[in-house]
């Protein structure tokens, strides 16, 4: 199996969950139709909307014969999940924002960014973009550092 259908199969997947979680929202109770449905609607538009967009833009393109190699990187996806349970375990503690601080440049220099402006920015860029999403637009108080 290539690397292209494998692609495409998880984006098929992507789209199908999308779908699924929207519809999965009309069965909320009450205030939830609210609150909380609303969050699951905006998050499965977007994940079906990208999902779709990188499946159209995948299948126009038509790369063809790219082998998929999974042993070839076996120490950096390792290092990918340590820093995912690391992630996890310093998010009970000190919230989401100290922690995404920390793990957002390490999990960059770890992919082989090496520009510090770009992981800069780009940790900058997600935060900022997280909290108006979710605290100023959706109005979701995200967790925080318990001292």
């Amino acid at each position: 199996m290539s690397r292209t259908t494998v692609d495409r199969i998880v984006l098929a997947g992507f789209v199908v969950l999308a779908v699924l979680l929207y519809i999965s929202t009309a069965s909320y109770p009450g205030i939830a139709q609210k609150t909380s449905a609303k969050y699951v609607r905006f998050l499965s538009v977007c994940l079906g909307g990208l999902g779709a967009v990188q499946l159209g833009l995948s299948l126009w393109k038509d790369r063809r014969g790219v082998p998929l190699a999974l042993t070839e990187h076996v120490g950096r996806f390792i290092g990918l999940i340590a820093g995912l349970i690391a992630f996890a375990v310093a998010f009970n503690t000190l919230g989401f924002f100290i922690p995404a601080a920390v793990f957002i440049p390490v999990i960059s220099v770890m992919l082989g960014q090496r520009s510090p402006i770009v992981i800069a920015g780009t940790t900058l860029g997600l935060l900022v973009a997280v909290y108006l999403i979710f605290v100023v637009v959706l109005g979701i108080r995200l967790p925080g550092p318990h001292f």
